[in-house]
């Protein structure tokens, strides 16, 4: 009995360890989103139209740290989006599971996702906009 509740511990340490394994190497590539949803003020038309823009579009997180964004959506808010983001750079804040984007002489302020893992599942939240997006490696 002893011997079998030490393997199940063992067996959920490693079950979370492994959960949590988010790294730069996972960030690097390019994503899309598979499933994107407002968690504040759903209803108002300027976060339906950056939860449409945020699911139609890439975001590819290079080796070389630079950042590139793309949206499919014409709407005008995206498309700002879109210059905002050119020649961007992001970092990965392990501890806090962080990827921010924009430039470094501004502390990569333009935007931060915070990245979850439950399971197979990757899950970046835009903090400032809290729209939480599930995420497709491509």
């Amino acid at each position: 009995m002893k011997k079998l509740l030490i393997l199940i511990v063992f067996l959920m340490t490693t079950a979370v360890t492994h959960c949590q394994n988010i790294d730069e190497t996972t960030i690097t590539g390019t994503w899309k989103v598979k499933k994107a949803t407002a968690l504040k003020d759903a209803d108002k038309a300027e976060t339906k139209e950056l939860v449409s823009g945020f699911q139609k579009a890439t975001y590819t997180f290079n080796a070389d740290h630079s950042f590139i964004f793309d949206s499919k959506s014409n709407s005008k808010m995206m498309q700002q989006l879109v210059k905002m983001f050119q020649k961007n750079q992001w970092i990965f804040d392990k501890k806090k599971k962080q990827i921010k984007v924009g430039f470094k002489k501004e502390g990569y302020s333009n935007i931060t996702f915070i990245v979850k893992q439950d399971g197979k599942k990757i899950i970046f939240l835009i903090e400032d906009a809290q729209i939480e997006m599930l995420m497709k490696k491509v």
